[in-house]
C-alpha cells in the first residue's frame, strides 16, 4: 500500500509549452520528497499538454479542463483532485529552489496550528536575465491594510512562494472564481483574517517576468473594483483614508 503524499503541489498552466519543463523539473528536483504534483491544464492550445506527457515521473497527475476558466478555477480543481495535507501552489513560468518544500516543512513540524500559511522571498528574473531580490511582505493576522504601504498588506506576496495547510483552504473557501486577477491577494485577505503566516526571509522562488495575467492591466483594475466591493464596509470601519484614495484611483484608471 503506497504512503499518501504529505504536500500537494498543484500547478495550473495555459499555453506554457516552451516553459512548463522547467517549472516541472524544479518541483521533482526537490530535497523534500513526500509531494504530488498536480498539473491542471486550462484549456491550452499549444503543446502544453504533450511536453508534460513527456515527463515520467509517477508523482505527476495532469487534469485537462475543457476551456480557458483562468487561474481560480484551475488551482480550484487541483486543490479538489489532491490528496496532501498541505497544498503548494507554483506558476508554469517560475522555478523553485531545490530547499524550497523542505524549509517550509520544517516550519510547519515545529509550529502550532494557528499557523496556517509559510511563505518565503523571491528572486525576480527580468526578461533580460537580470536578478532582484524580491522582498515578501510582513503579514500581521487579522490586518488589512499596511500602514507604511497605505495598500493591502498582502500585495507583492507571490502564490508560487507559499505552502497552505489544507484545512485552512477549506476553511475560508478556496480561490474566488470571480477574479481573473489578484485572485491569490483576495484569498490571502481571507486566510490572514483567520490564520498566521509565517515568514522565511529567504529567497526560495525565482520568479520570472513574462507575458500574461501578471500583466493585464485592465484585469487588475476589475479585480481591485471587487476588492474595494467585497471589502469595503470593513474597511470603512478600520481605514475610511485607504477607501477614499482607493475609490478615487480606481475612477481615474487605477492610477
Amino acid at each position: 500500500m503506497s504512503v499518501a503524499p504529505v504536500v500537494s503541489v498543484v500547478l495550473p498552466t495555459y499555453d506554457r509549452a516552451p516553459v512548463i519543463c522547467r517549472a516541472i523539473r524544479s518541483v521533482l528536483d526537490q530535497t523534500y520528497r513526500s509531494f504530488e504534483l498536480v498539473v491542471v491544464d486550462d484549456g491550452s492550445s499549444d503543446a502544453t499538454l504533450e511536453r508534460v506527457a513527456c515527463i515520467d515521473d509517477h508523482r505527476i497527475r495532469c487534469i485537462r479542463l475543457d476551456r480557458n476558466l483562468g487561474a481560480a478555477a484551475a488551482r480550484n480543481a487541483g486543490i479538489e483532485a489532491s490528496i496532501g495535507r498541505f497544498v503548494a501552489f507554483h506558476d508554469s513560468d517560475d522555478e523553485w529552489l531545490p530547499e524550497k518544500l523542505a524549509c517550509q516543512m520544517r516550519v510547519f513540524e515545529t509550529c502550532g496550528p494557528e499557523v496556517g500559511v509559510v511563505y518565503s522571498d523571491m528572486e525576480r528574473i527580468a526578461r533580460d536575465g537580470t536578478c532582484k531580490y524580491h522582498r515578501s511582505p510582513s503579514v500581521v493576522r487579522g490586518r488589512l491594510i499596511d500602514p507604511a504601504t497605505g495598500f493591502y498588506q498582502v500585495c507583492n506576496l507571490g502564490i508560487q512562494s507559499t505552502v497552505i495547510r489544507r484545512e485552512c483552504l477549506a476553511a475560508v473557501g478556496g480561490f474566488n472564481k470571480e477574479l481573473r486577477a489578484l485572485e491569490d491577494l483576495e484569498l490571502f485577505v481571507r486566510l490572514s483574517e483567520r490564520f498566521a503566516f509565517h515568514h522565511l526571509p529567504v529567497p526560495l522562488v525565482r520568479y520570472h517576468e513574462s507575458t500574461g495575467i501578471s500583466q493585464d492591466m485592465h484585469a487588475k483594475l476589475v479585480a481591485r473594483k471587487l476588492l474595494l466591493r467585497l471589502y469595503g464596509e470593513q474597511l470603512a470601519r478600520h481605514d475610511m483614508a485607504f477607501v477614499e484614495t482607493e475609490s478615487a484611483a480606481l475612477e481615474h484608471g487605477g492610477g
